[in-house]
């Protein structure tokens, strides 16, 4: 079954503006914030401190707009 944000060149380019965005983010910037896709949603995950979970869910709304994501992160 093909993930609808891992499809050929859009998905790579969609990998690779949100990992970019957010990396170089200044609040997500001191955390190792990992993505993953999936068909049903894109999934944050790593041990990172409420803020940069929040800027990444606010960063990959402002990209991909209206995708589930679900945030499997552990706050420190």
């Amino acid at each position: 079954m093909a993930s609808e944000f891992s499809a050929g060149a859009a998905g790579a380019g969609l990998r690779a503006s949100l990992t970019a965005a957010i990396a170089y983010d200044e609040i997500c910037c001191t955390c190792r914030v990992e993505i993953t896709f999936t068909a049903q949603a894109i999934i944050l995950s790593g041990r990172v401190p409420p803020a940069a979970a929040l800027r990444a869910r606010q960063i990959i709304r402002e990209i991909v707009g209206n995708a589930p994501v679900w945030d499997r992160t552990i706050w420190l």
